[in-house]
């Protein structure tokens, strides 16, 4: 008798009308999903923010009795939101599709323990109104299992506090917002997919405190919790700025007419090393707008999520300026990340997601960066962690599977995961880079160092950790 495989159960023990009914729903949910995740603008909700947040506060919670919300004896059914139009949209709207495509990759092998994972997505434009009520519809309309990848840190604020309150897993969130992580007691069922902005920040400190220390170092960012943690970070690191000269802000959604006002700020001030903690439509409007001035910083540093070269070039190409141009202005770029970068040819989860991403992502956008990279990290991250908790999948057991056994969740990240009973951040680890002129993300150091600290006033110190090995067929191994 062979062995039982979890990630392919009753795949294999022949049960041909389950299968079929399975695929008959898979066809309706397939519909269904790409429906709600066109391109095309949404309609918008108009009750006030108010009253949608009233709504998901006081819709009646079903009551599990014997069963789990979105568990089924052949479906997992999980809930995502993220901006899929809007400003903030660029190079976001394509981790759900990688994301689908690793799920979907998992499907095609028999899923887990006999269940399919379906994903089901709603667009919040990066609007915190909307995402309350996108919330509501994926809690008591879809009935969802887990939240999974969510993306934004202003979005997710608005509904964080309904989401633990209900017991419902928020897991590896696509925000670095510290204030999500660092105190487990306040959100238990939160649990990050980036490294926080805070750790970043500071780890991006240190470079620039012995890099630039002769330079006039400025900022710009927005002015939400995600660019004040990046400021918070950086004055941990002793890199700090001043009100209205080397610093200047925007609010988010404000970006795309441009941030000329905040580039001749710089300017004016003679900053010449520019830092960015925004968004990648931001850093993308940060460069046009100084290109268009005549500015010509002697560096740029953009916060990783900010950072990804596909999505800048698709931006100014947008307006009007040349792939040969775009890539002239990014090349000499600092940035950092907690994973290989997309371009890094024989890493073998580079492969490995790449090849799944080839074949199974039917999004409009496939092309390979570092959005679809980390898409695929969590769907990699998330199937890890539905093994681990095992077939009798409920909520408060796949939240204490991934608080207590980090080190066996399973991830493509260059750092280890740092969940436990006093934290919820996922990576403490940050290698830095430099964009060449073919737009690749290089390290800085060879052989590459990756840098660790905490949230708090910690040192930054050298990571030593070796990453575990991708199996053969990709897929998580349990233990």
């Amino acid at each position: 008798m062979k062995p039982f495989n979890p990630v392919q159960g009753w795949w294999q023990r022949g049960y041909l009308g389950v299968r079929l009914h399975s695929l008959n729903r898979e066809r309706v949910n397939v519909v269904r999903n790409r429906a709600s995740l066109s391109r095309s603008p949404r309609r918008l909700v108009t009750t006030a923010a108010a009253v949608l947040a009233g709504a998901l506060a006081l819709s009646a919670v079903p009551a599990q009795g014997a069963s789990t919300p979105g568990v089924s004896a052949t479906e997992i059914v999980l809930g995502m939101q993220l901006p899929q139009t809007g400003p903030a949209s660029p190079g976001y709207n394509k981790v759900d599709d990688a994301m689908r495509a690793y799920f979907d990759y998992v499907n095609s092998k028999g899923g887990v323990y006999g269940r399919k994972i379906t994903l089901v997505v709603k667009d919040d434009t990066y609007k915190a109104g909307l995402t309350v009520s996108t919330a509501s519809a994926l809690i008591n309309k879809d009935k969802v299992f887990a939240m999974v990848g969510s993306v934004g840190t202003q979005t997710h604020i608005s509904v964080i506090k309904d989401i633990n309150r209900r017991g419902i897993p928020d897991l590896f969130v696509n925000s670095g917002y510290s204030g999500f992580y660092t105190d487990p007691k306040k959100y238990p069922t939160t649990f990050g997919g980036l490294g926080t902005y805070t750790v970043e920040a500071k780890i991006l400190g240190k470079y620039i405190k012995e890099t630039f220390s002769k330079n006039t170092v400025g900022i710009v960012y927005q002015t939400d919790d995600f660019g004040r943690n990046t400021v918070e970070g950086l004055a941990t690191a002793g890199v700090t700025f001043t009100p209205k000269k080397t610093a200047a802000t925007f609010i988010a959604g404000t970006q795309a007419g441009g941030l000329d006002a905040q580039m001749q700020q710089l300017k004016d001030n003679n900053v010449d090393v520019v830092i960015v903690g925004a968004v990648a439509s931001a850093f993308a409007a940060a460069v046009s707008s100084a290109n268009k001035i005549g500015y010509k910083p002697t560096k740029w540093i953009v916060i990783s999520v900010g950072a990804d070269a596909t999505t800048f070039q698709t931006i100014l190409g947008a307006r009007g300026i040349a792939p040969a141009v775009s890539a002239a202005l990014l090349a000499g770029t600092i940035s950092a990340s907690h994973a290989p970068a997309p371009g890094e040819a024989d890493d073998e989860f580079v492969k490995a997601f790449k090849k799944i991403n080839d074949d199974f992502n039917k999004g409009p956008d496939k092309r390979w960066d570092n959005n679809v990279l980390q898409g695929m990290n969590i769907g990699y991250l998330m199937t890890s962690a539905l093994l681990g908790t095992g077939k009798n999948l409920t909520r408060p057991g796949i939240i204490s599977y991934v608080k207590n056994n980090a080190a066996k969740l399973s991830s493509g990240a260059l750092s280890p995961l740092g969940y436990g009973a006093k934290t919820h951040e996922a990576y403490t680890g940050f290698w830095i880079g430099q964009y060449d002129a073919t737009t690749t993300l290089k390290p800085v150091d060879s052989p590459r160092k990756v840098w660790t600290t905490d949230s708090a006033k910690g040192p930054v110190t050298e990571l030593k950790y070796t990453r575990p090995a991708i199996a053969a067929d990709a897929l998580p191994k349990v233990g």
